[in-house]
């Protein structure tokens, strides 16, 4: 099955935002759409640059509510700084044309899960663009029912 084939059948919403949003923007965006686990970040242009996880935002937000033990742990969370400071810029995108059945095989897309805790995988133009998202809960519950 293509990827394009894929979105139409497993639609997930696509949670974006700009590089120079603040922290508080993306958590914000998270819990508005509990239902989302990643955000991507997305260029002045619209391409996707990055990519902000819910773990890692989650422990960069709960450490900044932690009591403080040093003079730069204060600081450091007086200026955590914005989401493309803290952003992973090495995003693995799909393109539309590309089987679904080769993703899930070709880039190890568990090992990757367990890496960086990726969930969601962007689907991306030439250019970049985002045209929708992935989800590996979708892709493993797949491959155990029909066998990918």
């Amino acid at each position: 099955m293509k990827v394009s084939e894929w979105l139409v059948i497993h639609p997930v919403l696509a949670l974006t935002i700009a590089g120079d949003s603040s922290l508080d923007d993306a958590a914000r965006l998270l819990l508005h759409h509990p239902e989302g686990r990643d955000i991507f970040v997305l260029d002045a242009e619209g391409r996707v640059c990055g990519h902000l996880g819910f773990c890692h935002l989650a422990s960069l937000l709960l450490a900044e509510l932690s009591p403080a033990h040093s003079l730069r742990e204060m600081v450091e969370r007086i200026t955590l700084g914005s989401v493309a400071e803290h952003m992973d810029d090495r995003v693995l995108c799909a393109g539309l044309e590309e089987d679904v059945n080769d993703l899930l095989h070709q880039h190890d897309i568990f090992q990757l899960h367990e890496k960086c805790r990726v969930e969601d995988i962007p689907v991306v133009d030439d250019e970049r663009r985002l045209l929708g998202v992935i989800r590996l809960a979708d892709l493993l519950r797949a491959a155990i029912n029909e066998g990918f």
